[in-house]
């Protein structure tokens, strides 16, 4: 390969690894903000000047001049905050993201072949630089996924604790509005995801949303079955006139059984799960052990 050519492909690998590095602390900077703003976990809020910088990011660009129509920018914005990010530039910098991974990993593996390989072969080169393009197209997708699957099992996990202050604040004496913020405050910092999502509902209902569609929106946000039956229950005792905290107390009992009842299911498919283990790591050890000396004794007896 020229000199030229090696030249040109570390200055695009090193250009490529510097924005995926910026992109990077500009998402992790941009959700600690976002952690303070709606996490409500005590700390300080931005003055006037941060929040200035902030509006002035070259990251507040228009998302349609990365080549995004409307559908996809409404769909990738609702697979970013179920996967946590709530930032406004959450679908910049994804798709800023997204574009380095797929011009840097190929970039990068195909300079790591050239380097290792004696006398690599365009064929070769050409395959694995396929490869690495694929993988670059289908893994922040991946990433997302995985991410919703986690935060899917933190939701389910907290949400009976949830509906548990909820029904504590109704019983109280607040009205339903108040007890729904005051229940998500009383949340830990570890949920600050689940707290997020309420809070945005309580802005969307501050703006003029009615009860039962904040209730809808943000069911959908946290992409929870056990939200979406919590918001049609709660429209269904609204419109009713029904007594809120009864209709929450039964909800809560049920949504308790069922976690319940996945802890006992998870349980009980260990023992399958284990077998597998059991039979290549430690059932061959406990042979050995109890063979061994036996072994050993033989072996001594016939030899010479």
């Amino acid at each position: 390969m020229p000199g030229s050519t090696i030249l040109l492909v570390t200055v695009l690998a090193f250009a490529s690894v510097a924005l995926a590095l910026y992109t990077g602390s500009a998402v992790l900077a941009r959700r600690e903000r976002l952690r303070r703003r709606y996490g409500g976990l005590g700390a300080p809020a931005a003055t006037a000047e941060e929040m200035e910088l902030a509006q002035e990011s070259w990251l507040d660009i228009d998302p349609a001049r990365l080549g995004l129509d409307l559908d996809a920018r409404r769909a990738l914005r609702r697979d970013l905050i179920r996967s946590g990010y709530f930032a406004p530039s959450a679908v910049v910098v994804f798709t800023l993201a997204r574009l380095a991974l797929l011009i840097g990993l190929p970039t990068l593996g195909t300079l790591v072949v050239t380097r290792l390989l004696p006398n690599p072969g365009g064929l070769e080169i050409a395959l694995i630089a396929v490869i690495l393009l694929i993988v670059a197209h289908y893994l922040p997708r991946a990433y997302l996924s995985r991410r919703q699957r986690h935060l899917t099992e933190r939701y389910r996990s907290v949400f009976p604790n949830f509906l548990d202050m909820l029904v504590v604040c109704i019983n109280a004496g607040l009205g339903l509005d108040a007890a729904l913020d005051r229940a998500a405050s009383e949340l830990a910092a570890s949920d600050a995801e689940f707290r997020a999502n309420f809070d945005m509902m309580a802005g969307e209902m501050r703006a003029g949303k009615s009860t039962p569609d904040a209730l809808k929106a943000c069911a959908e946000r946290l992409g929870l079955p056990e939200a979406r039956s919590f918001a049609a229950l709660l429209q269904q005792t609204i419109e009713l006139g029904t007594d809120v905290a009864l209709a929450l107390t039964t909800f809560s009992d049920e949504m308790r059984e069922k976690r319940m009842s996945r802890a006992e299911e998870k349980a009980t498919s260990l023992p399958p799960k284990l077998t597998l283990p059991l039979g290549l790591f430690i059932f061959p050890v406990v042979l050995i052990v109890i063979l061994a000396p036996a072994v050993m004794k033989v072996i001594r007896a016939t030899g010479p």
